[in-house]
């Protein structure tokens, strides 16, 4: 908050609280709060250029799922039509096989027709045989030629002769009939093997054609399941893009908020350097009317001096001792390679619930579920003019929101489980000049920061 001293006041204090109290200077000072600003811009800047870069993965991937989807949409209406083919096809061969079947019905019944027709033909030419075997060896047919010899005169004998005329042409034209009659049937039979065949060819064929369909919608199918991997892989680049588009836009929020905290200092700081000059003045002022109090008021200005050189040197600490453990258990994990790939934070282990503390104060620039890392939150801290980021994981409950302030040593959420983990711990990792990147470029080991 700034500070608002009146000329008066001034005027009052200037022979005591000025030259008897030391002045209380910032634990920053303006020479370092503008180096602050200068990195805070720097690294606005380097976020506004991750961000431009995120956007324009996103929107290249999305594009990319834009000619995915149009890609499935033809496949679909290509195996749509091969399955109607197919359909069609199959009915078409049920169809075949309806009509080969009763062919073969046709065939069987035509074939016992024919069967019978040979036996009742077989049977007369056994007769009209034993007719002519019978004429021939006695000149002639034995009961045609007691017909005629028992004529009672010769009127009724040709009349006799007539009649036997007339039943040897009977059989005749009876067995050339069955003669006729057999033919036909076996004509009728070849047709309806022919038709049988010419049905089988068909059958053959949309056999052929409906394993060349099936064989087309298994490659659509195939195909199609590239692409839907594809668009699903697409889609998880999105998300990660878009996650990490959020994390960057709640950095550059808490860029901003830090900013706007150092430019607020740096005023207050010049304010109250402004303030403590004209106090100053006053009491020199005053101090030349009193001739007595002088030497006190030398001495005290150059107490004030000392004072605030050493509350000035202060300022900068070392590395160790800036972020406070996080959280009480065991180390269980190290910073480094570990089974074949790289830790990029330390674990602490603990029972599910354990509180887990803000390890500097800051701001909170994401509190939500991230890959891998389950229920995580990132806070932001600028700390001796250099900006870091600190990160929890695998949480079981989250308790601070994004652009929320914390204290260090403030508890923000619980020990867990969540994400791929292999049991409750907390997965705490510490990154400089900037926050959480998602190749962790610029992660350190943490346990040089405690």
């Amino acid at each position: 908050m700034k500070k608002t001293i009146k000329p008066v006041l001034v005027a009052v204090l200037a022979a005591g609280a000025i030259l008897h109290t030391p002045i209380q200077t910032s634990a920053k000072s303006s020479s370092e709060l503008q180096s602050e600003i200068n990195e805070l811009q720097e690294k606005q800047q380097e976020n506004n250029s991750k961000q431009s870069e995120l956007e324009s993965q996103i929107d290249n991937a999305e594009s990319k799922q834009s000619e995915n989807q149009a890609e499935q949409d033809s496949l679909r209406a290509k195996l749509d039509s091969l399955n109607n083919k197919i359909d069609k096809n199959e009915n078409a061969l049920e169809d075949k096989e309806t009509q080969i079947d009763e062919t073969n019905q046709k065939i069987e019944k035509i074939s016992g027709e024919i069967v019978d027709t040979e036996k009742d033909i077989d049977k007369r030419e056994d007769k009209l045989s034993d007719r002519l075997v019978s004429l021939q060896q006695n000149g002639g047919d034995v009961q045609y030629l007691q017909v005629l010899m028992g004529s009672k005169n010769f009127g009724d004998m040709i009349n006799r002769l007539n009649a036997v005329t007339t039943i040897m042409d009977s059989d005749k034209e009876l067995l050339n009939g069955y003669l006729e009659a057999k033919q036909k049937l076996e004509d009728q039979k070849q047709e309806r093997e022919d038709e049988k065949q010419n049905l089988q060819d068909q059958k053959d064929k949309l056999v052929s054609i409906k394993e060349d369909l099936k064989s087309q919608a298994a490659e659509q199918e195939d195909l199609k399941q590239q692409l839907e991997d594809e668009y699903a892989e697409l889609e998880d680049q999105i998300l990660s893009a878009e996650e990490q588009e959020e994390l960057v836009r709640n950095q550059a929020e808490a860029l901003r908020v830090a900013k706007e905290d150092a430019q607020s200092q740096q005023a207050d700081l010049e304010a109250e350097k402004k303030a403590a000059a004209e106090a100053k003045a006053a009491a020199q002022k005053a101090a030349e009317s009193k001739e007595s109090s002088s030497s006190s008021n030398a001495s005290t200005s150059k107490s004030t001096t000392e004072s605030s050189s050493a509350s000035t040197s202060t300022v900068k600490s070392a590395e160790a001792g800036i972020f406070s453990w996080p959280a009480s258990g065991t180390k269980s994990s190290g910073f480094g390679a570990r089974w074949g790939t790289f830790h990029y934070g330390v674990d602490i282990a603990n029972a599910i619930g354990t509180p887990v503390h803000a390890a500097a104060s800051g701001r909170v620039s994401y509190s939500g579920t991230m890959n891998g890392y389950g229920n995580v939150i990132i806070v932001e801290h600028s700390i001796n003019g250099r900006a870091y980021g600190t990160l929890y994981g695998h949480l079981s409950k989250r308790e601070v929101s994004v652009g929320e302030s914390v204290s260090r040593g403030q508890e923000i959420a619980k020990m867990g489980n969540s994400g791929v983990s292999t049991g409750s711990h907390l997965h705490f990792e510490i990154h400089v000049d900037g926050s959480w990147n998602g190749a962790k470029s610029n992660a350190v080991d943490p346990m040089k920061y405690f």
